[in-house]
């Protein structure tokens, strides 16, 4: 059988203080050392905060905002839709105490320059990506980078209502942005929506390029699933392409730019044999002559990567199909000892030079020696 511990009770009759001890000596001495002002002034205290709670209201306050959603429990809801419940108001009180706490620890950087987010932003909107494009991407509200571009304006009313500028410019640009908000900014990317237009320069090339390879623009039609009498992107006519075409394009650059195309029946044949003459006549330059990095640079200048022509006026993307295995490439008499050369030099057998090439090595390695 257990006995609860005894406790022993003192109480003022003057300010009504009233203390419970483990000992008659801890409650003696409490009660001669408290202060009956003091006590007096925290009642007071209290009674005037009970007083302004009565006053407030405790209900739920629903957010109203067009795009927003605030949710209960939040600093955003507490300070943006002035709710007041007992969630947000204990948010608000222990987001301001980190606050505090943090500038008293000389930590306090939440905001900074916007400077270098506002130029990120015009730089991405130069190149077609649109601020609501932007801020979908960085996961914030329209609004906040609305702020950061053009401060705010008072809306407008009469019958101008909703002309652009409408309003008064109420506050100028923002001159500081939330860390977070610039960290999110600063790390989007461009990505331009599927009808935005971009410049047609990478996707002619490309284009071209694969018909330079034997590629016809009827079966490039065919895999971008393009009628081949609205097929022009190899013309370079067009300045402009939408984003989405400059996209598949560029897929189907790499699926085939290291693929020969296939020339196993008669029609085959011809049909690379006319990409190729086609392209050839026009100047277009297969894959290996061009930079894939810098395809869509409009200043290169493809030409610049090819080797210096000799006086032998070998054909280099001849002798490299060739090599890899496409016979159906005709080769002049320098170019098939240049290739039994190279061959040789690289260590390779002669036996494997007849699979690959269908070339008689023993017929061009004295020429080639």
């Amino acid at each position: 059988m257990t006995t609860s511990a005894k406790t022993f009770t003192r109480w003022c009759r003057t300010c009504g203080w009233k203390g419970t001890y483990d000992t008659a000596g801890r409650a003696d001495y409490a009660k001669r050392k408290h202060s009956c002002e003091k006590h007096l002034r925290k009642n007071a205290s209290r009674e005037r905060a009970a007083a302004r709670e009565a006053t407030v209201d405790r209900t739920p306050k629903p957010c109203l905002h067009k795009i927003a959603d605030h949710h209960h429990g939040t600093r955003a809801a507490y300070v943006l839709d002035r709710c007041r419940c007992l969630p947000c108001a204990k948010a608000n009180a222990q987001a301001e105490t980190d606050r505090e706490r943090q500038k008293a620890y000389g930590r306090y950087d939440k905001f900074v320059d916007a400077n270098p987010v506002r130029a990120h932003i015009i730089a991405l909107g130069e190149q077609g990506m649109g601020l609501k494009r932007v801020a979908r991407a960085a996961g914030v509200s329209n609004g906040s980078l609305s702020k950061l571009m053009w401060g705010v304006y008072a809306p407008r009313t009469g019958p101008s209502r909703g002309c652009a500028g409408a309003g008064d410019l109420v506050r100028g640009p923002s001159k500081r942005v939330l860390r977070t908000t610039a960290e999110k900014v600063l790390a989007v990317q461009l990505e331009l929506a599927d009808g935005a237009k971009v410049d047609a320069t990478g996707t002619t090339r490309r284009i071209r390029a694969l018909v330079a390879l034997g590629w016809s623009q009827s079966k490039l039609a065919a895999r971008l699933g393009i009628q081949r009498s609205n097929f022009h992107l190899g013309s370079g006519t067009r300045p402009q392409v939408r984003t989405i075409t400059a996209k598949a394009v560029a897929a189907l650059y790499d699926e085939l730019s290291m693929t020969i195309p296939p020339a196993e029946t008669h029609r085959d044949k011809i049909s690379v044999s006319r990409a190729r003459r086609y392209a050839k006549d026009r100047g277009w330059l297969p894959p290996l002559a061009l930079d894939d990095e810098l395809l869509d640079d409009p200043t290169y200048k493809p030409g610049s990567l090819l080797p210096d022509v000799d006086d032998t006026g070998l054909d280099e993307a001849a002798i490299y199909r060739r090599t890899h295995g496409d016979r159906s490439v005709r080769l002049t008499k320098d170019e098939k000892a240049e290739l039994v050369r190279r061959w040789t030099e690289a260590g390779r057998s002669l036996a494997e030079l007849e699979r690959v090439t269908g070339l008689n090595s023993h017929r061009y390695q004295q020429e080639a020696s």
